[in-house]
């Protein structure tokens, strides 16, 4: 039996401590908050991250509380249908993954990971300041003067990973020159969406806003505003006031239903964007990495708490593995199954950005020809499987 310490709370470490809830590991999270609070409404689940529901424990309770998205709308400005991919609607999309997408709010995905895990297995207030390797085990040093042991230790601490900085010191969090604004609405007050059930990108020159319903009625609706800009990002906090009615000046002559959308969300308060630049290992001795820590991207395709699935996953699976006769073979392992993978994810994320804000031209022509064949496209996303 190994101790298994998991810094960070977050989606991907609540994911990992969920798939090895049955194992004969001893599996323990350590958090830095006091409490747990979600940020964040809505969250897409597509089908390469519903489909590990069963092994997270979490596939009934989210089945009851999300629901199925039914066509996927790409608009420009003045609402016109550039491109559109089925969804629940047919059938298509289980038909075709095998699995559904979901819209559901991110506390609800929380709620029913902490309870597979346990409040018990996480201790908060635990802010990682190092950790030391000795031959036979590596030690977590806290903030708080005090210290735990471990024989591994997951960095799921997110995109600012203090386990990084021992796996990886030379990897950090990059702006993107990119950010964002968001907000939620009731969709009984967005009566000037054309299809309020449907997930949407209204996309213009250097900007597009998103709209996809969440929760089991479609009750609500989580927006987000994605702008290009600032080109630097000179702040400590992820979060800065901005000039709200600037903001919205700069969708006049869109859509009416994007105007609506715009008074839901707070445009006061501006979200910068970051990545974490490529690294050589996502592991170092007896330290690894997930999530965040490991491929913190861009939200455009919405794999970021997904692919923190798949890598929790995955190395629940190594570890769990008889014929894996040690922890180096294990983290060899799993990197090998999920390192290009990840990085792939998040340069097709990047790019995403850069085709849903291109300029009225032939080149909108030609990405409107991508947005009408998705499936063909996209479908090494959401058709992956662990372990093929």
């Amino acid at each position: 039996m190994a101790r298994i310490a998991v810094v960070g709370a977050g989606m991907g470490g609540l994911a990992f401590a969920a798939a090895m809830r049955n194992s004969r590991h001893e599996v323990t999270v350590y958090e830095q908050a006091s409490e747990l609070v979600e940020l964040g409404a809505g969250i897409s689940l597509w089908a390469n991250g519903t489909r590990l529901f069963d092994e997270m424990g979490i596939a009934d309770a989210m089945a009851e509380q999300s629901c199925e998205t039914e066509v996927a709308f790409f608009r420009n400005e003045d609402g016109s249908v550039a491109g559109s991919q089925l969804l629940a609607r047919e059938n298509w999309y289980r038909n075709a993954y095998g699995y559904p997408y979901y819209g559901a709010f991110r506390t609800h995905l929380q709620s029913a990971l902490l309870e597979v895990v346990g409040r018990e297995r996480i201790q908060l207030g635990k802010q990682l300041a190092g950790l030391d390797e000795s031959v036979d085990e590596i030690t977590l040093r806290w903030a708080d003067g005090s210290s735990n042991r471990a024989d591994l230790v997951v960095g799921a601490d997110g995109i600012r990973s203090v386990v990084r900085q021992y796996v990886s010191p030379q990897a950090a969090p990059v702006f993107t020159g990119n950010s964002a604004f968001r907000g939620l609405a009731k969709t009984a007050e967005l009566d000037k969406l054309p299809e309020p059930r449907s997930f949407t990108d209204w996309m213009g020159d250097g900007m597009h806003v998103l709209n996809f319903p969440v929760g089991k009625n479609f009750e609500y609706q989580t927006i987000v505003v994605f702008m290009d800009g600032p080109e630097k990002w000179q702040h400590e906090a992820w979060r800065v006031p901005a000039d709200a009615e600037s903001i919205r000046a700069k969708f006049h002559g869109w859509h009416p239903a994007v105007a609506q959308l715009l008074q839901h969300v707070n445009l006061a308060e501006r979200w910068g964007m970051f990545q974490v630049s490529p690294m050589q290992s996502w592991h170092r001795g007896r330290a690894v990495l997930i999530g965040d820590a490991a491929h913190g991207m861009m939200p455009h395709h919405g794999q970021g708490a997904i692919s923190s699935f798949e890598d929790a996953v995955a190395l629940c699976h190594v570890l769990n593995d008889s014929r894996i006769s040690s922890i180096a073979e294990g983290l060899a392992r799993y990197q090998q199954e999920r390192k290009a993978r990840g990085e792939k994810i998040q340069q097709s994320s990047r790019s995403l950005n850069d085709c849903l804000h291109l300029p009225p031209g032939q080149a909108r022509t030609e990405r409107n020809a991508v947005l009408n064949s998705l499936d063909r496209h996209f479908s090494w996303l959401h058709s992956y499987k662990l372990g093929v």
